[in-house]
């Protein structure tokens, strides 16, 4: 029998399975496999998968690019750097540090990818972002009833739930390697139940589901929590609660029609849910990222973990709230950046508040994110990138955003870096990563590059020496226990049977915005095919986006089924789209593929509570153009 003397990696993308892969290479062609040294990667998906053609892929970017006479043509990394460096020492002294900004984001989850900023903190300051594209809404909801972000370990899940109950997430497409733990679930006589605005695969594999009005989590949480308290179904609540009394007269002032109302559910089918929720405790609530994409999605946070609480969350083993902990939890803290002066602007909405900035953005650099395909108002971010005096995109292939840049730096793919960590949102496992194959054509790693910069501009820096150095503290951390082949398992404290703090419950409820008469709420969903931003190479997708509606609404505007239509936004944005009727969608809204080429020209540029950013409070109307 052959032995596989594979490299250890893990793969980077924003996905919370966070798998470890044995990768080898050639000389030629890369092949990927996954290390089941780590309990949870029993395969790989498609996405992780195509890292093996996307390494070698003749769309990598070799060589610096820069822009002269509008095009983009390859140059030296010496005059690469010289540029860059004599953009940056101009931008300072006109107008200081803060006329320099930075915005990365979650095209790799790697512990490197915290370490860029040093720069600008050795330059006294400069513009960035605060909150992501992603979790922020909710997390901040959570943070505010809990103290923090609850971590839920998928051991407790797994070894004590007999309930599990997803609010919007539709893990067999993007969370995949949960299966094996809802499975075990199963294997008790337990069972596997969804809420969710459409029918979708998960909903297929789970016992049963209910359909729920989209932003409408919050008001059957409510509703649940009031039937709960009125019946005196739950016990033992009160002793983790600040506010026990506070809470417990709002939640039985609701009017419960007015909920049911909201949430787009029957008396009939939240009665059900209910008796569900009692006869299958404990029951793990699985959050949604799309549940809080809302302008209340702090409010359905802290409903859902309201209702968990009351369920015996930090009283019963698997009697949690799941959503999204923090992968860099393990980071050596004395490695982060200390930035003394930081402008923050919000995910969503700097492109629209760069021009009232004093003083302004002179310089942009951008890593690990594509916000002309990602973010909300993309064609806003287009306008802001062509309005900045010089921009900067560190990628390995030519995005939609580095199309847009004056300069773009051709950085190394995980495969091609040595001693990174990748940490998880979801398990209590990290893997230290190896080289599998040498950097493509002149790819540097992103440390160097910004290494490089620092150089030039004189600083004595080296963001290189510092991943080293953080490899070295992490190889002899004793919170780690080495479980296998570049594997590291840490006994993470799991925030409800560890945690001393006590919950504050919401008192209020929030009012839904409502759009224009005659307009589809557009809700945007991800694929189990591409990360958000990443689909330049997925194969066999649709030529024209596949926009999902109800039968009647589709009638509403004098469409069908296998017709193309017009999706036109409200501020002037469109997309061609195919209609597909769908019979599991309620009225009054729409589902479009996230990571569509142009969908964001249709979103709006909005800002939540925690600095989220609210795709689906983004309305359509459809024409046959």
């Amino acid at each position: 029998m052959s032995v596989w003397r594979g490299k250890t990696t893990a793969c980077p993308y924003d996905c919370p399975d966070a798998c470890a892969m044995k990768g080898m290479f050639d000389g030629t062609s890369v092949t990927l496999e996954p290390n089941t040294d780590l309990p949870y990667t029993t395969f790989l998906c498609g996405k992780g998968l195509r890292w093996a053609s996307r390494a070698t892929s003749s769309e990598r970017l070799t060589s610096p690019m820069l822009r002269r006479e509008g095009a983009l043509v390859p140059v030296s990394w010496d005059e690469a750097l010289d540029v860059w460096a004599e953009k940056v020492r101009a931008a300072v002294s006109r107008h200081g540090p803060l006329s320099l900004m930075h915005l990365s984001s979650a095209g790799s989850l790697y512990f490197s990818k915290l370490l860029p900023p040093h720069l600008f903190a050795a330059l006294g300051g400069y513009t960035t972002k605060k909150g992501n594209l992603c979790s922020s809404a909710g997390s901040f909801g959570l943070a505010e009833n809990f103290g923090e972000v609850p971590v839920t370990r998928p051991e407790s899940l797994a070894e004590h739930a007999r309930g599990v109950l997803f609010w919007g997430r539709n893990a067999l497409e993007t969370h995949a390697h949960v299966v094996p733990p809802l499975r075990r679930v199963r294997g008790r006589g337990g069972e596997i139940a969804a809420l969710e605005i459409r029918e979708t695969p998960t909903t297929r594999f789970a016992d049963r589901w209910w359909r729920v009005n989209p932003g409408g989590d919050w008001a059957l949480a409510a509703w649940l929590c009031a039937a709960l308290l009125e019946e005196g179904a739950c016990g033992g609540w009160r002793e983790h609660v600040e506010n026990p009394e506070e809470f417990e007269r709002a939640a039985r002032s609701l009017d419960g029609a007015s909920l049911l109302g909201a949430a787009g559910v029957s008396a009939e089918c939240a009665s059900e849910l209910l008796e569900w929720l009692k006869r299958f405790a404990p029951v793990t609530h699985y959050a949604a990222f799309g549940a809080q994409r809302y302008m209340h999605g702090d409010a359905q946070f802290r409903w859902i973990g309201a209702l968990a609480v009351l369920l015996g969350a930090f009283s019963e083993p698997g009697a949690g709230l799941a959503f999204s902990k923090d992968e860099m939890a393990l980071f050596p803290p004395d490695l982060l950046p200390k930035v003394e002066r930081a402008r923050r602007l919000p995910v969503a909405t700097w492109p629209v508040e760069l021009e009232s900035l004093d003083p302004p953005v002179e310089v942009l650099s951008i890593s690990g994110a594509n916000p002309v395909r990602q973010s909300p108002g993309s064609d806003l971010v287009r306008a802001a990138l062509r309005k900045i005096p010089f921009t900067v995109c560190i990628d390995f292939v030519l995005s939609d955003t580095a199309k847009e840049a004056d300069l773009v730096l051709p950085t190394t793919t995980f495969l091609e870096e040595e001693g990174d960590w990748k940490g998880s949102y979801w398990h209590n496992y990290v893997v230290r990563s190896e080289r599998v194959l040498p950097p493509r054509g002149e790819s540097l790693e992103e440390t160097d590059i910004f290494t490089r910069l620092a150089g030039r501009l004189g600083l004595s820096l080296d963001l290189t020496a510092m991943k080293r150095e953080a490899d070295r503290i992490m190889l002899a951390s004793p919170l780690l226990e080495r479980v296998g082949d570049g594997i590291y398992r840490w006994d993470e404290p799991d925030y409800w049977r560890t945690s001393r703090r006590k919950a504050s419950l919401p008192v209020s409820v929030p009012e839904a915005a409502e759009g224009p008469e005659g307009a589809l709420r557009l809700v945007t969903v991800h694929r189990k095919e591409y990360i958000n931003g990443q689909s330049w190479d997925v194969p066999s997708l649709e030529p024209i986006p596949p926009l999902s509606v109800h039968p009647a609404d589709a009638a509403s505007f004098g469409l069908k089924g296998g017709e193309e239509a017009v999706a036109r936004g409200r501020r002037g944005g469109t997309l061609r789209v195919a209609v597909r009727e769908d019979a599991s969608l309620g009225r009054g809204y729409c589902v479009l593929p996230q990571g569509t080429e142009g969908v964001n020209a249709l979103t709006d540029p909005l800002a939540s509570p925690g600095f989220g950013a609210p795709f689906a409070e983004s309305w359509i109307t459809l024409d046959k153009g």
